[in-house]
């Protein structure tokens, strides 16, 4: 079952709970403060959404959009909200809401070494599950490795790219990478 989505600016109900939630949720090399996020949706191609089961706040996404692709630039649960089914129903509304798009998502790469090594092989099982798969295309933005997943058999590379390039963040030039070579 979908969530309800709402358009998400720093004068809706939510806004406190966007608030607290990005903090919670992103660590600081990945945060993206909420207010510039309500900023980039003011394009065309980026949809700041609060996730709503019935009445209550469970969580929001960022997706930008571009050409055949619909990029999942955030996704965030409510902490008591986790483990119960809402990041799949977020996956289900986002595939509802841009049928025509090629899911695409990118996450923290798996390292053993790293903090929170657990988290990252959580994160990427979930979107196995949920109908991702490995396109071999990595990125590597602030001293953060990130694998890429895609929901479409037909992945292409330079579009990602060209989507990525058209991110409006100052100083954002994400290095891309395959089996540890450069792309």
């Amino acid at each position: 079952m979908i969530l309800k989505t709402e358009h998400i600016t720093d004068s809706r109900e939510y806004w406190g709970k966007v608030l607290a939630l990005a903090k919670e949720a992103f660590p600081p090399k990945e945060y993206l403060c909420p207010s510039k996020l309500a900023e980039m949706a003011k394009a065309d191609n980026f949809d700041f959404l609060a996730l709503i089961d019935g009445e209550e706040f469970v969580g929001f996404m960022m997706v930008q959009t571009h050409k055949t692709i619909s990029y999942l630039f955030f996704l965030a649960i409510l902490p008591e909200c986790r483990s119960r089914g809402y990041g799949s129903r977020a996956l289900e509304t986002l595939r509802e809401l841009y049928p025509e798009r090629k899911q695409v998502v990118d996450f923290e790469m798996l390292d053993t070494s790293s903090e929170n090594s657990e988290q990252r092989k959580k994160r990427k099982a979930f979107y196995l599950r949920n109908e991702y798969k490995e396109t071999g295309l990595f990125l590597s933005y602030k001293d953060v490795d990130y694998e890429v997943l895609t929901m479409a058999d037909n992945f292409d590379y330079d579009e990602f790219k060209d989507m990525m390039s058209s991110i409006p963040l100052e100083n954002f030039h994400p290095r891309y990478f395959t089996a540890n070579l450069d792309v």
